[in-house]
């Protein structure tokens, strides 16, 4: 098999893996504490496993070289959970991932402000944009969308793009391990704010929590980090498009639950900006050439 169809299998079954999630945050009727701390502490499992997995006896010197960075790393992941676990149970699920999904350019905000890299025109384009996306999501009144419910949306995204950050600072040291300890104080967060195992606790949402955090998730996120190691870091990213496109479907079809036509446009707004941002400038100079010879 070549290696960038392998970089891209990999990065489609990612995608796919991770997709349900925002249908099981949807679906399950637990107040946000408690869904907070299972999932926290399923994540912590499911992270964990997968170190094991990967590293096997080489496993806490793995967690000992992410060190202090890793923690931040896993700070960071829990702060993005807590924020995304309130988003989706007040906003819809459209407003939610495509909000979610702008992280990449916020990215290139705080690359900006940290590591002092440069914002070019095509990026500054894609910020401007981006923002009018969000913006009109964020004043739809209608169906499912709340104002606060798309401001954790948009910390969410901080959050992510600080992550990816964080990553960038020390590229050749593996953070995933850090993950672990997000885990943990995600579920920390969820007890701190009144979260608790529940008699009545219906045992079929727990198992769906747990698919998700301990499965799902863990092992997606792991293939999408493999990726880039066979195909370019720019596909692997226009594939995460799927995703914001792929979860609201998961929950329009199983939920009934469908976007206004406001939210429509600003996600529409929203992925044509990420298409453009995520394009390699070789596309362009291809259609250039291409539009040049058909001119002759």
């Amino acid at each position: 098999m070549q290696t960038r169809t392998t970089g891209l299998l990999l990065s489609l079954a990612g995608v796919t893996l991770i997709s349900p999630d925002v249908l099981v945050m949807r679906w399950v009727n637990l107040d946000h504490a408690s869904v907070l701390m299972w999932r926290g502490l399923f994540m912590t499992l499911g992270f964990s496993a997968v170190v094991l997995y990967r590293y096997r006896l080489a496993a806490v010197r793995a967690i000992k070289r992410a060190g202090r960075l890793g923690v931040a790393s896993g700070f960071c992941f829990a702060l993005n959970t807590t924020c995304y676990t309130e988003a989706i149970q007040r906003t819809s699920a459209t407003a939610t991932v495509m909000i979610i999904a702008t992280a990449p350019v916020f990215a290139a905000l705080i690359s900006w402000l940290v590591l002092d890299e440069r914002i070019d025109r095509k990026t500054a384009i894609s910020m401007f944009v981006t923002l009018i996306g969000i913006a009109i999501i964020a004043t739809d009144g209608g169906g499912q969308n709340d104002m606060l419910g798309n401001l954790f949306a948009v910390c969410t995204a901080i959050f992510l793009a600080i992550n990816f950050t964080l990553a960038r600072l020390k590229s050749n040291i593996d953070l995933t391990p850090g993950l672990m300890f997000g885990g943990m104080i995600a579920a920390t967060f969820g007890l701190m704010l009144g979260g608790a195992p529940q008699a009545d606790t219906e045992w079929t949402q727990l198992a769906a929590i747990a698919l998700t955090g301990a499965i799902l998730m863990p092992i997606g996120f792991t293939l999408l980090q493999i990726a880039p190691r066979y195909t370019s870091a720019t596909e692997v990213s226009l594939f995460l498009l799927f995703e914001a496109v792929l979860g609201p479907v998961w929950v329009w079809l199983v939920l009934n639950e469908a976007p206004t036509r406001t939210t429509l446009v600003g996600s529409v707004i929203i992925i044509s900006a990420l298409l453009y941002y995520g394009a390699p400038a070789s596309w362009g100079t291809r259609l250039r050439l291409r539009l040049g010879m058909s001119s002759r």
